[in-house]
C-alpha cells in the first residue's frame, strides 16, 4: 500500500510539472507511472482475493481443529507478513494455526468375510453314491411312510412329499390324498386349496377326474350347484369309464334342480383314465 501511494504522489508531480510546460519526456514518464499504478491496483485486488481466501482456509482449519479436539498452535504474529504469490506486503493480524495429526481411536475389526462352514462328510459320502435308482427308492419309502400316518400328520407329510419331489409320478395323487386328510381332519378350505392345485399343476395325470370330482364337491359345499353340475358333467363326458364317473353320475341325480347324467351326451373318452 505505501509503495502505491508513493507511486501516485510521484505521478502528481510530474503531472503538475507536465502542467507547468514540462517537455515530452515528462510526459512519457507520467504515463508509464500511470501504467505502474494501474498495475498495482490490479495486483492489490488480487492481494485481497488472496487474502479472503486464506482467510477462509484458516478458518476452516480451525474449525476441523475444533471437532478433532485439537488445540490451534499460535505463532507470533509478524508486523508484516507476506503472502505468497501475491507479490506484495500486506498488514500482518493472521494467525498462524498449525494443525496437529488428530488423535483417532481404531476401531475394532469388523470381519467383512463369511466363514466357510464344512459340509458333513459323511452326507456328501452319501449324496455322492446315490444314484437315480437310489433317489427313487427313498422317494418311495418317503411316499409310503406319509401315507401310514392319519389325519393332520398324513396331510402335512403328504404335502412335505409333493415339495420334495414335486416331478414323481404319484405327486398329483399324493396332493389329493393330503386334501382328503384335511378334510377328514375338518378342514375343507385346506382340502379344497390342494384339489385345486392338483387339477393346475398336473392336468396331464391320472389324477385328473378325481380332482374334477373333488372340486366339484368344494363348489357343491359352497352352494355353487351350478359350477358343480359342469365339472361332474366333465367327468362323465371325458373320463365315463372311471371310478370317478361313477361317483360323478350318483352326485349329478342328487343334484336338486340340475339335469341328470342321462341326458347328457356321450362323446369319445379319452385314451387315458
Amino acid at each position: 500500500m505505501n509503495t502505491i501511494r508513493q507511486t501516485a504522489a510521484f505521478a502528481a508531480a510530474l503531472l503538475l510539472s507536465g502542467c507547468a510546460g514540462a517537455d515530452a519526456v515528462a510526459r512519457r514518464d507520467v504515463d508509464t507511472l500511470r501504467g505502474e499504478v494501474q498495475a498495482l491496483r490490479q495486483e492489490n485486488v488480487q492481494l485481497m482475493r488472496s487474502l479472503d481466501q486464506l482467510s477462509t482456509r484458516v478458518d476452516a482449519l480451525v474449525i476441523r481443529g475444533a471437532r478433532a479436539g485439537v488445540e490451534p498452535v499460535r505463532a507470533p504474529e509478524p508486523a508484516v507478513a507476506a503472502v505468497e504469490g501475491a507479490g506484495a506486503m500486506v498488514p500482518g493480524g493472521l494467525a498462524v494455526v498449525k494443525m496437529e495429526p488428530p488423535r483417532t481411536s481404531r476401531a475394532p475389526p469388523v470381519p467383512t468375510t463369511t466363514p466357510l462352514v464344512e459340509p458333513d462328510p459323511a452326507r456328501l459320502e452319501a449324496m455322492a453314491r446315490k444314484s437315480g435308482k437310489d433317489l427313487a427308492g427313498e422317494a418311495e419309502g418317503e411316499l409310503k411312510a406319509a401315507r401310514r400316518r392319519s389325519s393332520l400328520p398324513r396331510a402335512h407329510a403328504l404335502e412335505d412329499f409333493v415339495a420334495r419331489y414335486p416331478r414323481h409320478p404319484q405327486a398329483g395323487a399324493a396332493l389329493l390324498e393330503a386334501a382328503a386328510a384335511y378334510l377328514e381332519a375338518g378342514k375343507p378350505d385346506a382340502a379344497c386349496s390342494l384339489d385345486r392345485r392338483a387339477l393346475e399343476e398336473y392336468p396331464a395325470g391320472e389324477q385328473v377326474s378325481d380332482a374334477l370330482v373333488q372340486v366339484a364337491g368344494c363348489e357343491g359345499r359352497k352352494g355353487a350347484t351350478e359350477s358343480e353340475h359342469r365339472l361332474l358333467t366333465r367327468v362323465v363326458k371325458e373320463f365315463p369309464s372311471t371310478p370317478a364317473a361313477r361317483r360323478a353320475r350318483e352326485r349329478l341325480v342328487s343334484i336338486p334342480g340340475q339335469v341328470g347324467a342321462d341326458a347328457a351326451p356321450v362323446v369319445q373318452a379319452r385314451s387315458g383314465p
